[in-house]
């Protein structure tokens, strides 16, 4: 009896991960993408801060860029530099 109770646990947690394997994977693709954009925003800092160029680094710019990905990087950019 037991066995059976154990082999349904496994087979429902199977099914559990088959059904949720699509969104686990899109967020860690969300934060993986906000670490590069972070870390793509800290070296653009350093290299164009000379420039006038500096984005901050805070709630909203991380979720434009974990959102949008190398579009969302490019968007903070060219609208820094078009109201800067």
């Amino acid at each position: 009896m037991e066995y059976w109770m154990w082999m349904m646990i496994v087979g429902l947690c199977l099914i559990a991960i088959l059904f949720f394997n699509r969104h686990i994977k899109a967020a860690f693709g969300i934060i993986r993408n906000a670490a590069f954009g972070i870390a793509g925003i800290l070296a653009c800092n350093v290299l164009l801060a000379p420039a006038g160029l500096f984005i901050g680094v805070n709630v909203l710019t991380v979720f434009i860029v974990a959102v949008l990905g190398i579009p969302g990087f490019l968007l903070l950019y060219l609208t820094q530099w078009m109201l800067g």
